[in-house]
């Protein structure tokens, strides 16, 4: 009979061990460390875009090229003045023309067969550079900014993918030349 309970009381140890490590590896899988969770990712919003359109372009073909774009909900300032870069020229990809970076504003921008380079104030008043388009057939042309400000009234934002979108699709037509995204602070 001894040898009976001595058997059952071994069962009982090792049952009652097989359950402490089974609870301790649950309990461990289970915690989780804060660098565990996942926190959800703030999804960046913009609220408006400005964009860069060649000179000459009117009010009404800028709104035609939105709506081309399923562009709906939106508030449009058109021929924004108080934009930095207000002139650039067009040069084509085969033409070796060098610009000083005293007369640049910003970066050229490759546009299709042609570069876009934003010119400085003090560029459209040198007489030497002045020369130097006068020379090579350029002309200096003024962009027209617009402002494209987003939202539907309760919602002054759209995110961030769905205006990348945007942005990609204006920048397919020939007279956007660029476009910038506003971003929210958050």
């Amino acid at each position: 009979m001894r040898k009976v309970n001595e058997k059952i009381a071994i069962f009982i140890l090792l049952l009652t061990l097989v359950m402490i490590v089974g609870l301790f590896i649950k309990s461990s899988v289970d915690k989780k460390t804060p660098t565990d969770v996942e926190t959800p990712v703030k999804e960046l919003q913009v609220s408006s875009s400005a964009i860069e359109f060649e000179e000459g372009i009117t009010e009404p073909e800028v709104k035609h090229i939105l709506e081309n774009c399923n562009l709906t909900m939106y508030r449009l300032d058109y021929d924004v003045e108080d934009i930095a870069d207000k002139y650039y020229i067009k040069i084509e990809n085969n033409k070796n023309i060098v610009i000083g970076d005293e007369f640049r504003s910003a970066p050229d921008k490759k546009k299709r067969d042609y570069y876009i380079i934003s010119l400085s104030e003090q560029a459209i008043e040198n007489e030497s550079f002045l020369e130097m388009l006068d020379k090579n057939n350029l002309q200096i042309k003024k962009f027209v900014w617009c402002e494209l400000h987003f939202g539907n009234g309760s919602m002054n934002w759209i995110p961030e993918k769905d205006a990348i979108k945007i942005k990609n699709e204006l920048e397919m037509n020939e007279t956007v030349l660029n476009v910038f995204l506003n971003y929210i602070d958050g």
